[in-house]
């Protein structure tokens, strides 16, 4: 009986960390790629835009301002097109205000 007891704690333990790994994995697997937003933001927005503009910013607060922008809900200087990856890379760049 104690070792049905054991094993099954053990089972348990072992499916919460395998959900952990696969959460770990999906986090790292969609992190935003500060690299990538550096050269998306030179190619798309650096004409107007410099990283330091946004100082103080945070990267989910960039990620709903250019969001917006792109659906056409915020004015914009001129019409950008941007995939969801772009936005977010874009944005973990500029939340570092990197130049």
């Amino acid at each position: 009986m104690r070792s049905h007891f054991i094993a099954g704690h053990f089972t348990e333990g072992l499916g919460v960390a395998m959900a952990l790994v696969a959460l770990v994995v999906s986090v790292a697997a969609n992190a935003a790629d500060v690299a990538a937003g550096r050269a998306a933001a030179q190619a798309k927005c650096v004409a107007c835009h410099e990283a330091d503009d946004w100082n103080g910013e945070s990267a989910a607060s960039l990620q709903s301002i250019i969001s917006d922008i792109v659906a056409g809900k915020v004015k914009h200087k001129q019409k950008i097109q941007l995939s969801p990856a772009e936005i977010d890379n874009i944005a973990a760049y500029w939340a570092n205000g990197k130049k």
